[in-house]
């Protein structure tokens, strides 16, 4: 048996499990409609919330403290762009040209007598 035959046979096998099982399964009754009613505990807390002394604020505003500031600021200031330019051309220093030639009449000179 190869792979692909196996592997459809236990497909196979698997789906018949699965319908057998729907098959004997009790059917789920749904209702219409629901009430649920709060229980005890809920009530009294309820009734505390409307008589309690303490106010409730519809909206509340809160400010960033100086520290914070600063560091939004920080953030702000490390993810500004970086601008990424297509060509760069470096010239070399007066020495490191003076450097680039001598190694190149060295080179030469070495060549020659190596060819000799």
């Amino acid at each position: 048996m190869n792979t692909k035959s196996l592997s459809a046979a236990l497909a196979l096998a698997a789906g018949s499990v699965f319908a057998s099982m729907s098959a004997n399964a009790a059917p789920i009754a749904t209702l219409d409609t629901v009430q649920v009613r709060p229980s005890v505990e809920q009530l009294v807390q309820q009734e505390h919330e409307r008589t309690s002394p303490i106010a409730t604020l519809a909206a509340v505003q809160v400010r960033p403290s100086a520290e914070q500031i600063a560091e939004y600021e920080a953030e702000q200031a490390a993810s500004q762009r970086v601008t990424t330019l297509a060509t760069v051309q470096v010239r070399p220093s007066a020495e490191q040209r003076d450097a680039l030639l001598a190694d190149a009449g060295s080179a030469r000179s070495h060549n020659v007598g190596a060819e000799a």
